[in-house]
């Protein structure tokens, strides 16, 4: 059976080049997409359709379409380019004439390097064509180096999300900062606000001008016994104690044993306040004045002196503020203490009457960021029925500093004290430390039983107060400041198996004598300077509510 073969006519290698040059006009691909030149569109190892590329395309068609059509492969991206291609001429025309080497050279450069077959490594699917195959332009990557004054392209920085982004933080930011600028301010002003305003009048402004205290406004409290916590120190009026320097009053302990000598401290001395005149407790003939150290007994004389002075004389208030500035002193043991007590203890014996503790430290260096040494603060008050049942506990405060500590700087502290409430604050009245609401009064607060273990009763000793301040009571009357550095004590204040190499127990009949006897570990910690191992306090002033 013959086939009619239909002969087209045959085309100049010029005209085929013309239309190749052409075809990238027609937007399917340009030359200037490929990202590698190099590669030969001819390349028989990557398109083997040119292998045989080498003698004069004779016809491409009866028309350029048709031609192109039947010549171009196309091919999908591969994962480095999301759209490649790669072009192919039929290796013989419809003569079986070779393409001539100048069209051959010319195609080289409509090769892409990073084209991949989609149907396989070296033919194209069957249902590939120009007019399913969409060929996406993508901008040429500027491998160059940038002349000088050329922008460089930053695409990323022109987007949308980008720009909607920096939108939305930027807001959020300014929303952020004005609610906290609002909050902050709206603290402040409630802080401020919570200060009472009434009017005060000025009962005392200590500045310690000269160089002697003043005895109409101090009085030095003296005794042996170490009070109600059996503190290891005898408070004296010696100047090596207390005194005044460049404005300054100083509360410095010493050792007792500089005044009297080691020996006496441990056997065979009598140090009797009431003979000499110098005790100040209510009974003078009791204990609280006279000691005899004996050795067999175990018995010493306090081994600290100190010193304790007191406003009870001069200066006291009922509602009103307290203001104190201080540097606390340094040195293990130490107790310094800013606190006022009822001048007459209309409600009974301590704790029936209260006690008011602004300030209260420790002179040990902290050894952690819990610790209660230099760097704590606690405020207290003091109200019960007995001894025994003492509500401290429902109103204390604690607070430790991370930096300038109290011993290092002066800090001024201070009580606000009006017919509701009263409250300590350091730095300044917005700070406030322990803040005490009276409410229904402190028989509640504390929780009391109506008995005591032994069956006895227990009788709210402020049942009788009067008056619209009934429930401040006991913390309605007269109270006067105290001043003071104490040493050591009994009474918890050092509690015991705290791992701090405390040298005495608190249960211990005579934990004086375990104190003394320890003396080569904490005497180190004491500033030979009497001026950085005591209690320096700059200022003391007091106001009555008018």
């Amino acid at each position: 059976m013959r086939r009619t073969v239909e002969q087209t006519t045959r085309i100049s290698t010029e005209e085929a080049i013309e239309r190749l040059e052409d075809f990238p006009r027609s937007g399917s691909f340009s030359p200037r997409h490929s990202r590698n030149h190099s590669l030969s569109m001819a390349d028989s190892s990557y398109f083997p359709a040119f292998s045989a590329l080498n003698s004069p395309l004779a016809n491409i068609g009866a028309t350029a379409p048709n031609a192109i059509h039947r010549g171009v492969s196309f091919f999908q991206a591969s994962s480095r380019d999301k759209l490649g291609y790669a072009t192919s001429l039929d290796s013989y025309d419809n003569n079986g004439a070779n393409t001539p080497g100048s069209v051959h050279n010319h195609a080289r450069g409509y090769s892409s390097s990073t084209a991949v077959p989609a149907a396989g490594l070296y033919s194209a699917p069957a249902n590939t064509s120009l007019t399913n195959v969409a060929l996406k332009y993508r901008k040429p990557f500027a491998q160059h180096v940038l002349k000088e004054g050329e922008p460089a392209e930053k695409p990323w920085l022109k987007s949308k999300k980008r720009h909607s982004a920096k939108r939305k933080a930027y807001w959020t930011f300014l929303l952020a900062m004005s609610i906290g600028l609002v909050g902050a301010a709206l603290l402040m002003y409630f802080a401020y606000a919570s200060v009472p305003k009434g009017k005060y009048c000025l009962v005392l402004d200590e500045q310690f001008e000269g160089t002697t205290i003043n005895k109409d406004i101090w009085f030095h409290e003296m005794e042996t016994s170490g009070f109600g916590n059996k503190q290891f120190d005898w408070t004296t009026d010696s100047t090596n104690n207390s005194f005044v320097e460049d404005g300054k009053l100083y509360i410095v302990p010493t050792l007792t044993s500089d005044a009297l000598g080691e020996a006496a401290i441990t056997n065979g001395y009598t140090l009797n306040l009431t003979e000499s005149g110098q005790c100040t407790a209510l009974n003078t003939s009791d204990a609280s004045c006279a000691v005899r150290s004996n050795s067999s007994t175990g018995v010493i004389l306090p081994p600290i002196q100190s010193a304790r002075l007191m406003t009870n004389f001069s200066r006291t208030i009922k509602f009103g503020r307290v203001e104190v500035k201080a540097r606390m002193p340094t040195g293990d043991w130490m107790w310094p203490a800013i606190w006022m007590m009822p001048k007459d203890s209309v409600y009974g014996p301590w704790p029936r009457s209260g006690e008011i503790d602004i300030f209260e430290g420790r002179g040990n260096l902290p050894t952690h960021r819990e610790s209660q040494g230099t760097n704590g603060m606690a405020s207290t008050l003091h109200y019960g029925p007995d001894p025994l049942f003492d509500g401290y506990g429902f109103a204390t405060k604690l607070r430790n500093l991370w930096r300038n500590w109290f011993n290092q700087d002066s800090h001024t502290f201070g009580l606000e004290w009006t017919e509701d409430k009263l409250w300590t604050w350091e730095h300044s009245p917005i700070f406030k430390n322990l803040v005490v609401n009276y409410g229904s009064g402190f028989w509640k607060r504390g929780q009391f039983p109506t008995q005591m273990g032994n069956g006895t009763l227990l009788d709210n000793p402020w049942a009788g107060a009067q008056g619209p301040h009934a429930n401040a009571a006991p913390f309605d009357q007269e109270f006067y400041l105290i001043l003071n550095v104490a040493v050591g004590g009994t009474n918890g204040y050092f509690k015991d198996g705290l791992g701090d190499n405390k040298p005495w127990s608190n249960d211990a009949e005579y934990a004086a004598g375990q104190f003394w006897a320890a003396k080569d570990k904490w005497l180190p910690t004491w500033p030979q300077d009497p001026k950085k191992r005591g209690m320096e306090i700059e200022y003391v002033k007091m106001w009555q509510k008018c």
